[in-house]
């Protein structure tokens, strides 16, 4: 897969508990070593935390990637056009409160607080960079479309 590298990042507020948003983004990644957790203070003094996560392993991405389900990366394919820029890279964001509860639903840029990715792809001269994304995102899509293990729960 020509995957050049995966980053996730999240930006909250001092009044959030941005473990929780760690934990979470380390679950959608499937990285728990690539997460970074950065407390600082926003321009006006209140405290603000950056959640970033890179990823550079093709196999890591790959699982990943693989991990949005095939309904959202369906959903990618399909807005391919508008989300797929100059750079080689894809764009998305995810929902943040969505993702915390344990769903991944995509977002647009406004006034929700979201997890910006950028899945930045290996091009090489003479090659069409939409159909590489193309035929990258849709061998993940046939893998994501594979079953998972049911999850148990206590009754």
């Amino acid at each position: 897969m020509p995957f050049a590298n995966l980053t996730w990042r999240a930006n909250t507020s001092g009044l959030e508990d941005e473990l929780v948003i760690a934990d979470a983004l380390s679950w959608l990644c499937g990285e728990p070593e690539s997460i970074e957790l950065e407390r600082t203070k926003s321009y006006h003094g209140s405290k603000v935390h950056m959640i970033t996560s890179k990823i550079s392993r093709r196999g890591a991405i790959r699982k990943a990637i693989s991990n949005l389900g095939p309904n959202l990366l369906n959903t990618l394919l399909i807005q391919l056009d508008s989300r797929l820029h100059d750079d080689n890279a894809l764009y998305f964001r995810l929902d943040l409160d969505s993702l915390v509860r344990g769903k991944l639903i995509l977002s647009e840029p406004g006034g929700k607080a979201t997890v910006k990715a950028r899945l930045k792809f290996k091009a090489f001269p003479g090659q069409d960079t939409q159909q590489v994304v193309k035929d990258s995102l849709q061998s993940l899509l046939e893998r994501a479309q594979i079953p998972a293990l049911p999850d148990y729960e206590e009754e």
